[in-house]
């Protein structure tokens, strides 16, 4: 069996708000719900060929479908993983704005993590509704929960501004730029990345040196993990995620990303094959992995390749090519990796003191001299 697999179902594409940056169009996220059956054998093929998998509940906003439909989902899962043995996992990725106690306590009783997609003060740039009375609710009853931040045009040099209100209520935030897919494409979401670059430096500076920090900053946390030789997986957009990820839609086609992934990439549906395995040795498959291999070999010289895995074949399709590198997203994490791993250095040689720095940095670099392994240079 293979070790693990992450899964994200969109369970519909129909959606409660009308984000700006959405990777579905409007005509895209019509009402339709994925079928039960289609489940079952989902369930069933990836409890057959992977020791474990975790799925993540996306859209389409995954809560304009009842609770009965999960509990009916997670029962499905149960017969075929069994029940608390670790070997699958939950996830909802939701705008929060459909969340209730019936939610909340479900979630909580099949330990089920959240993440909610919200931007502060600044939801209003690109969303609809507004879901801070849930969140209060979810940190009052000890859900686990998780913000994801999408920064835009307008909040690209609000980054540190986010941090500094999450870590008010020990929110764990994750940062990530508006691509230039679906909606994004051309309304001028998409932030400049120059001024991204700034803020993503200016909010790490800012926990950096926050030594009363509570929470992880995402991704830098990850990239300070990666520089320092953890085994730990960077974020998703930095490994190699081909052949770890797929991508289920309500009518059980199956993609190798959820970001805006075109029909060229389609791996087969699931109500039509007999395994996993045959998804993965797809025509539509091997056109991605092909064009990322021809993208890898050009980033081989880069410094911070062995960091960044040649970076993300959706961010490249979306910038270009799926065969070229040097788009914006290749320079944005060239930067600011680059920044990060600057500081993180100068702590492990000593010019810059641990104690001024925040706890999560001071226990990564403690372990890392406790236990030292090879620091790639």
């Amino acid at each position: 069996m293979q070790p693990y697999l992450s899964v994200v179902i969109k369970p519909t594409l129909h959606c409660n708000t009308d984000c700006r940056h959405c990777y579905h169009t409007p005509e895209e996220r019509v009402e339709g719900e994925i079928a039960l059956e289609t489940l079952d054998r989902l369930f069933r093929l990836v409890s057959q060929e992977y020791e474990s998998a975790w799925f993540i509940w996306h859209g389409g906003e995954p809560l304009s479908l009842p609770m009965s439909f999960y509990k009916n989902a997670v029962e499905l899962q149960e017969r075929y993983f069994g029940k608390n043995n670790y070997r699958c996992g939950n996830t909802f990725q939701t705008n929060g704005t459909l969340i209730n106690r019936r939610f909340m306590a479900f979630c909580r009783q099949k330990m089920i993590n959240v993440g909610v997609s919200y931007e502060g003060p600044w939801n209003s740039v690109l969303r609809e509704g507004d879901p801070s009375k849930a969140l209060s609710m979810l940190s009052a009853k000890e859900n686990k929960y998780s913000v994801s931040a999408t920064i835009s045009a307008e909040t690209a040099l609000k980054q540190k501004d986010l941090y500094n209100y999450f870590k008010k209520d020990g929110t764990n935030l994750s940062l990530s730029p508006v691509i230039p897919a679906g909606c994004a494409k051309c309304n001028g979401t998409v932030p400049d990345p120059d001024e991204y670059i700034r803020g993503s430096i200016e909010a790490f500076e800012e926990w950096f040196s926050d030594t009363e920090a509570n929470v992880p900053l995402i991704p830098h946390y990850l990239y300070i993990m990666n520089y320092l030789g953890d085994p730990t997986p960077s974020d998703c957009a930095h490994t190699s995620c081909l052949t770890k990820w797929m991508c289920v839609n309500p009518d059980g086609s199956v993609y190798p990303c959820a970001k805006a992934c075109p029909k060229e990439f389609l791996m087969g549906n699931i109500n039509e094959v007999s395994s996993v395995s045959e998804l993965f040795s797809s025509e539509g498959f091997k056109r991605i992995l092909i064009g990322s291999i021809r993208r890898r070999e050009k980033c081989a010289s880069c410094p911070v390749y062995r960091f960044c895995n040649g970076g993300c074949s959706m961010d490249a399709y979306h910038e270009g090519s799926i065969e070229e590198n040097g788009g914006d997203s290749c320079r944005i994490y060239r930067e600011v990796f680059g920044h990060i791993a600057v500081r993180v250095q100068q702590v492990l040689d000593g010019d810059v003191e641990i104690s001024s720095v925040n706890p999560f940095i001071r226990d990564a670099v403690v372990g890392k001299l406790v236990n030292p392994k090879t620091i790639l240079q």
